[in-house]
């Protein structure tokens, strides 16, 4: 065979992969439309098993959050806590950047546990960025974890890493501040050696901790 039929051949062949493709995600896609209009029209059960569907078709990172969410929410309707929780948790893992709208946020059962498991996603990523030196970033996302009300101890440590990087920034003022917030949600909060030995933030958190 000659090289332009099959070169011919092998272009014809990845067009039907691709043409293979698109067809595969647009099922997936109205799977997942079907699945919510189940789900608005509060056939739970039946909108679970094609949400499941449409995620085993293969989703794209946001509609497979959105399927997620869904489930989650399907679950905390049958008081099944873990299952909920656990959904939320897929749904924040395939794209992060998932909220809920005004009228979700406020469900009673639900709400709760998403912005619980939104702020502890924020702190994580605040965490990271922090490490990596995105400073920039990393402010707002521990702000976002503290306005989301993550638990006591992770609120201290998300004030605690803003003091270091306002002091890193040369703002003492406001490394100040998040220190004493640190301290007075957490007052037996203390730094890991490698931060107390910091010339900057060191001797000003040790000052704030003995009441100076």
């Amino acid at each position: 065979m000659s090289r332009v039929p099959v070169i011919a051949l092998l272009t014809a062949l990845a067009g039907c992969a691709a043409l293979q493709d698109v067809v595969k995600a647009t099922r997936a896609q109205m799977t997942l439309v079907e699945g919510l209009r189940q789900y608005d029209a509060g056939e739970h059960d039946a909108s679970a098993k094609t949400l499941l569907s449409a995620i085993e078709m293969g989703l794209g990172d946001g509609d497979r959050a959105t399927a997620h969410k869904h489930l989650a929410f399907v679950h905390c309707s049958a008081n099944r806590e873990r299952q909920c929780r656990e959904e939320f948790r897929k749904a924040l893992a395939a794209d992060p950047s998932t909220q809920l709208d005004a009228a979700e946020a406020g469900h009673p059962v639900w709400g709760p546990i998403f912005r619980s498991l939104s702020g502890t996603s924020a702190l994580s990523a605040g965490l990271k960025q922090y490490e990596e030196g995105d400073y920039a970033e990393s402010v707002k996302n521990l702000q976002g974890a503290i306005g989301l009300g993550v638990p006591d101890k992770q609120r201290a440590n998300a004030h605690k890493h803003l003091a270091f990087i306002h002091c890193s920034w040369n703002q003492e003022r406001q490394c100040r501040d998040e220190f004493r917030k640190a301290l007075a949600i957490d007052p037996a909060l203390d730094l890991a050696p490698a931060e107390a030995g910091h010339p900057v933030w060191g001797p000003i958190f040790r000052s704030l901790k003995a009441g100076r």
